[in-house]
């Protein structure tokens, strides 16, 4: 059992829509009638109203929604009953306005004629779930038994789900285990909302747990269920498990989409499998499943890890072929296997190529660019990439620093290294081994022998152990530094009058 998370408070969060949604309905006119007559056509009554609601929806003014209700509460030309607030409160959500939708389920008691159903309260927190809003989905979860309305397996459903969309893992499954204390039987639904919110959080191991007790139970996991656990395992790492969950697919009869195949080509990707990521990707066609931005993009970076540049851009050039626009990161895979691959012209090409393509490069993007020009020994052009940080308001890492500072080592510009190492406290980035080394290194390479013994003694005072390259580095300053001094010694021994 998880420890329960604390209970949500929301009286302000109430408030703050409650007051959101009157505000905007007192600065409209109040003949919402005629404006939806005008609109689409017809004046509401108790035989159309239902229609309206849905017709307000598909012309993309479900604002008129409350708006009409609002009207309709003032007027009262005719009673309004629950099955005419949960089709508001369904159009609402479906449209992300959950404020609207709760709004609609506040007012239903005023309308003194109806109460809120367990009908009701479900499509309120879908709505909420479906803008984003966990807090006020749990809020009105707690709120259905003081209300004397008992939640069902969708109520459940809803709030577990809302939480998957945006909360914290644990607060989905103290849902989860709330129910089965109930004793409201799960469906294949609620597992899968759990093992999504579980792996979203880091849980592989608790969305494997509640995929097999979902297996134990007879139910039939559907292909929604199966992507769950497969990326729960993706994201932690597991890529062999998760390869496991893909190929039993088939024994289930259930038929793998697009995500299934992505989600597992990204684990093996991430994990030592990349063979095994581009055998899945290769398997797409053939199972008549088209490769998306993301597949390509994991398939990108497989080649990648497996040192397979040509490979990688091969993939990269076929994406336009197969109608498929790359974003950042298939260019940031394409761009980082050239890197690796020592093809750093080419790297520089595509980062050029993204810039044309109006794709904004990231930090990443920007990493693999300063590394290409280091490698290349060009580190006026290293330095104009992570001087073009700045402009772009991209914050540079201890990757982009330690890359810029090598550059400038192996062009023999140990004054710009030793100014990037000083400016990293200030950018609120702590330098690493890696910083010091390259810096140390640089300082050797240009003779400031003192310079790099002063770097080395600053180490252990930032917590950085030196590595194998740093303590070479020193030595040779030391014996530079001795020779030197036995070099003096000498020479004022020999000019020593006698």
């Amino acid at each position: 059992m998880v420890p329960c998370t604390r209970p949500v408070h929301l009286t302000w969060y109430h408030r703050r829509w409650k007051s959101s949604v009157s505000q905007q309905i007192d600065k409209k006119s109040p003949k919402a009638g005629f404006v939806i007559q005008q609109l689409i056509g017809l004046k509401p009554n108790r035989a159309n109203f239902q229609n309206i609601l849905g017709r307000l929806a598909e012309k993309g003014r479900p604002d008129l929604i409350v708006e009409a209700f609002a009207e309709q509460i003032r007027n009262q030309s005719f009673a309004l009953d629950h099955r005419d607030f949960t089709a508001g409160i369904l159009a609402c959500g479906r449209s992300k306005l959950w404020q609207h939708a709760c709004w609609l389920l506040h007012k239903m008691p005023e309308a003194m004629v109806v109460m809120p159903t367990v009908r009701s309260y479900n499509a309120a927190i879908s709505a909420c779930g479906s803008g984003g809003q966990w807090e006020q989905a749990v809020n009105l979860f707690q709120a259905m038994p003081k209300a004397k309305v008992i939640p069902d397996v969708i109520s459940y459903n809803a709030g577990i789900s809302a939480c998957e969309k945006g909360g914290p893992w644990e607060q989905a499954l103290n849902l989860f285990e709330a129910l089965l204390k109930a004793k409201v039987l799960p469906t294949v639904v609620s597992y899968g909302a759990a093992i999504s919110a579980c792996g979203k959080g880091g849980q592989w191991e608790q969305a494997v747990n509640l995929f097999e007790t979902m297996l134990k139970a007879a139910m039939m996991p559907t292909v929604i269920s199966y992507n769950a656990a497969i990326s729960a395992c993706e994201k932690g790492g597991q890529w062999m498990h998760a390869v496991n969950l893909f190929q039993a697919m088939p024994k289930a009869k259930v038929i793998a989409d697009v995500i299934s195949y992505s989600a597992a080509i990204s684990a093996c990707e991430k994990g030592s499998g990349w063979e095994q990521a581009l055998n899945l990707f290769e398997a797409m066609p053939r199972a008549k499943v088209i490769s998306d931005v993301i597949s390509f993009s994991a398939a990108i970076s497989a080649c990648e890890k497996g040192g397979g540049w040509e490979q990688a851009l091969s993939l990269f050039e076929a994406m336009p072929r197969a109608r498929v626009i790359p974003d950042v990161i298939s260019f940031n895979a394409a761009i980082s296997a050239c890197e690796k691959g020592g093809q750093w012209a080419k790297a520089l090409s595509q980062f050029d190529a993204m810039r044309n393509a109006k794709v904004i490069p990231d930090v990443i993007s920007y990493n693999a660019g300063i590394s290409a020009c280091e490698k290349d020994g060009r580190w006026e052009q290293a330095l104009n990439f992570f001087q073009a940080m700045a402009k772009a308001k991209v914050m540079p890492t201890v990757i982009s620093y330690n890359a810029a500072i090598s550059a400038c080592e192996k062009g023999g510009q140990w004054e710009q290294a030793l100014n990037l190492l000083e400016a990293m406290p200030e950018a609120e980035v702590i330098p690493d081994a890696i910083s010091y080394g390259a810096a140390i290194t640089a300082c050797q390479k240009g003779n400031q022998w003192q310079q790099a013994l002063n770097l080395f003694e600053a180490m252990p005072g930032s917590n950085v152990a030196p590595d194998i390259a740093t303590y070479n580095a020193v030595r040779e300053c030391k014996d530079i530094h001795s020779n030197s001094l036995g070099i003096l010694s000498s020479s004022r021994s020999q000019g020593r009058p006698s």
